[in-house]
């Protein structure tokens, strides 16, 4: 069994896997919360950990107590272990959790394929019918955003990140969340449009992370949600390299 580790700049998310079965997954917040999942399933045959970081004083961290605490050895992921074609320039700075959403969709899904992910960053990652990654586009997160626009503003407080039943707001709190949700979802639209017009081609659209599952139902666009992209590619690369 196998340990995968998606260390990401809000939050970590840990998915335990027999071959490529997800048999247990957390999310947390704090190494803490981690080693609570961690001592959880000491009675899991696990032989390996796995992780892709985004975050690299939290990789050594976790490395650390892997190996230490768990005796477990750590295959840390870079770009160099992708099997991906990347047609970009500088592919050693694309984000490994897009890599590693892009691994998942080569194996699982058809391309030509637009992966959204909903993290502390909102990306878009473009693969072609080649499995080639053309480039993409990164924008701010929905509670990024949202975080960003309360901090700025001395009169705005905190406000449920909810679709409201309309779009013009009745209140603060209507108001905030339909520019920032209603807002995301002309993001997305409007991104895979210009996308697909850009390279006159209809896609496949993969959305995955946080906030999918909220932002789907308000998706015109044709699409898949895969909450489990990421783990799914970091068992794969892990894979490929052995």
């Amino acid at each position: 069994m196998k340990l995968a580790i998606d260390i990401g700049n809000t939050s970590t998310t840990i998915g335990l896997f027999d071959n490529y079965n997800l048999l247990k997954k957390t999310h947390v917040l704090s190494i803490d919360e981690s080693i609570d999942f961690f001592n959880s399933i000491k009675n899991y045959d696990v032989k390996q950990a796995i992780i892709s970081s985004v975050v690299p004083n939290l990789t050594k961290k976790y490395d650390k107590i892997l190996k230490d605490i768990y005796h477990l050895n750590s295959f840390v992921i870079s770009y160099k272990h992708t099997a991906l074609d990347t047609i970009v320039n500088e592919p050693e700075t694309i984000g490994i959790d897009r890599l590693c959403n892009m691994e998942a969709v080569k194996k699982e899904y058809s391309t030509p394929a637009i992966i959204v992910d909903f993290g502390t960053a909102t990306t878009y990652d473009v693969i072609n019918s080649k499995n080639q990654f053309l480039g993409g586009a990164i924008a701010t997160g929905i509670e990024l955003s949202s975080k960003y626009l309360i901090d700025r503003a001395a009169l705005l407080k905190k406000t449920n990140l909810i679709f409201p039943k309309q779009a013009i707001g009745v209140d603060t709190a209507t108001n905030i969340q339909s520019g920032i949700m209603f807002g995301a979802i002309d993001q997305v639209e409007g991104m895979i449009c210009r996308i697909n017009k850009e390279i006159n081609t209809e896609h496949e659209i993969i959305l995955t992370g946080g906030f999918s599952k909220l932002i789907s139902p308000k998706l015109k666009i044709p699409h898949t949600i895969d909450i489990d992209l990421t783990l799914k590619g970091i068992i794969y690369i892990f894979e490929y390299n052995n």
